[in-house]
């Protein structure tokens, strides 16, 4: 059983969006879509390694869009001694990710 210890989710800009088949960034319009970073952590039952999954979404609306410009990311980490020192790490892989995310998006994504 997978408990999870950290989930976060910050916005790290907003495109133009075409529609319900926004696979790439639009060049124009007012209709704006918003891409998020999102970490989620977690322990397996015997609290002996930390899982963090990361990825890239698009909300639109009540839609959301994994988007693939940036890559998701798994890591599988020995659990350290506190459960406070876990959710820093957690944290801290988070912040990366974020900045990674607003590094990589296509120039004419608005942050």
């Amino acid at each position: 059983m997978m408990k999870v210890i950290f989930e976060e989710e910050t916005e790290v800009g907003q495109c133009d969006y075409e529609g319900a088949d926004a696979t790439e960034f639009g060049s124009g319009g007012a209709d704006h879509a918003t891409l998020f970073a999102h970490t989620q952590a977690t322990l397996n039952g015997h609290s002996s390694l930390l899982r963090v999954e990361q990825h890239c979404y698009l909300r639109h609306g009540e839609e959301a869009l994994e988007q693939s410009s940036v890559a998701p990311k798994i890591f599988l980490e020995p659990a350290v001694s506190t459960r406070e020192e876990m959710v820093a790490l957690a944290r801290e892989l988070h912040r990366r990710y974020s900045e990674e995310a607003r590094e990589q998006v296509p120039a004419r994504f608005s942050v």
